[in-house]
């Protein structure tokens, strides 16, 4: 059978995840809790159904990890339902940035604390169009949620080997760019990028701003290096400046305390946003929730003539792999900024981060070493933050009880914009009762 280089490259990521798949259940014990994740729940706020646990909630995402040549990719967590997570505050996650406009592609980025963008956010986002002199609320940052994943993108052997990749984020309750539900800063070592969820379903992209004051957005591309899986990245100076006169991210301070000096960090802060006031006219009739099998939700691709990283906009990761990474040459599309440019905070949701590490793998799947290795970083970063259950006591803060409200704006996002069906789901068993309700995978 003829296969071109894509259906290659899905048949590698499905290969992928069945082989991290079997060795987290062959290790058992903590393991066992881990599986590989098309979507991943990345939720600020859930609800709760007569004190029961639900998968809706009043500020809930779904976000996904996509190729630039089309494939779903993937993240190692633990379960989505009753999420493992962390507890932080706004002075104990850090971000790389500059507040003189900010930006990627920037040279004056160093390490600062959530806090200090809380407190100036148009100095740390005034490149994106934010214009608001304060987003903290010294009340809420006391209680952050955080979460910790991770991901092994497959390329295959050879030289110059790489990955380009964004992430996606379908928030369920807002259906308008002019009415986001968050503020989302996309944060890696080379700067953070602010941006909105709204209508559908947003990527979310580096952002690197010219000279002359343009914003333009660019693909992230992940290379293999020596290091080895698992735990903080210490390069030698020469490793540090080879990066820098590549154009290459360089290993940094950035997210909880435990992440150390790392350069294959991807992570996400969502910032809960006061919305407008909806006048409705329609009833909940038809609107019911609950836990079924659903169909995997997915997005479409936006406009594909986004860029290939330039100087300063790629991720570096770590393997058993002696692939490098090619610089981008092709400028990215210009970006025009936020469309709300003076957000107000929401008076009583907490924000939530979300702190993935990637890692490369050449020619084929990882190892059962590197699987465990990553695993255990997870595990170990969760318990520096005091790791739990979302279910269980410690994280009231993110957790309501499910209203009319919540459930007219999730039924309205997904009837009038659904995310496009990659297949169907559980084709091939026959339905209970229930089962098709507006599930989330």
């Amino acid at each position: 059978m003829f296969k071109t280089k894509s259906t290659e490259a899905v048949d590698a990521t499905a290969a992928t995840m069945t082989a991290i798949n079997q060795t987290l259940k062959k290790r058992g014990g903590v393991y066992s809790g881990y599986s590989c994740k098309t979507v991943s729940w990345d939720d600020c706020s859930r609800g709760q159904v007569g004190g029961g646990l639900s998968c809706w909630g009043s500020n809930i995402t779904d976000t996904y990890l996509k190729a630039k040549d089309g494939r779903n990719l993937f993240t190692v967590r633990a379960d989505n339902w009753n999420e493992s997570l962390g507890k932080s505050n706004s002075e104990g996650i850090a971000f790389v940035g500059t507040r003189t406009g900010g930006g990627g592609g920037v040279t004056n980025l160093k390490p600062y604390t959530l806090k200090d963008f809380l407190k100036d956010p148009k100095g740390f986002g005034g490149y994106a169009n934010l214009d608001v002199s304060d987003l903290s609320d010294d009340v809420l940052d006391k209680d952050i949620s955080v979460r910790f994943q991770t991901t092994f993108l497959p390329v295959p052997l050879g030289e110059r080997q790489t990955c380009e990749f964004a992430t996606e984020a379908y928030n369920y309750n807002t259906t308008s760019d002019s009415d986001p539900r968050n503020l989302v800063l996309l944060c890696t070592s080379q700067g953070v990028a602010v941006q909105q969820d709204g209508a559908g379903c947003k990527q979310l992209y580096h952002h690197c701003k010219g000279e002359g004051g343009e914003v333009k957005r660019y693909w992230l591309e992940a290379e293999s290096t020596d290091h080895k899986v698992g735990g903080e990245q210490r390069e030698t100076p020469a490793e540090r400046e080879d990066a820098l006169r590549r154009g290459k991210a360089t290993s940094s301070v950035i997210g909880t305390p435990g992440c150390g000096t790392r350069f294959n960090v991807l992570m996400t802060i969502q910032v809960p946003l006061k919305q407008r006031e909806k006048t409705r006219s329609h009833e909940l009739a038809g609107c019911a929730f609950g836990e079924g099998g659903g169909s995997l939700m997915s997005c479409s691709f936006m406009d594909s003539d986004v860029g290939d990283p330039p100087f300063g906009a790629s991720l570096k990761s770590t393997s058993k792999g002696g692939g490098k990474r090619k610089q981008g040459s092709r400028k990215g599309d210009r970006w025009e900024g936020l469309s709300v440019s003076a957000p107000s905070r929401h008076p009583d949701e907490h924000i939530t981060v979300t702190v993935v590490m990637y890692y490369v793998v050449q020619g084929g799947t990882p190892g059962e070493e590197d699987v465990v290795n990553a695993v255990d970083d997870l595990e170990e970063l969760l318990r520096q933050v005091g790791g739990g259950k979302l279910a269980g006591e410690g994280f009231e803060f993110m957790k309501k009880e499910l209203t009319v409200k919540d459930a007219l704006d999730i039924k309205e996002k997904i009837e009038t914009q659904p995310p496009k069906p990659e297949k169907v789901g559980f084709f091939d068993s026959f339905p209970s009762f229930g089962g098709g309700l507006f599930a989330r995978k």
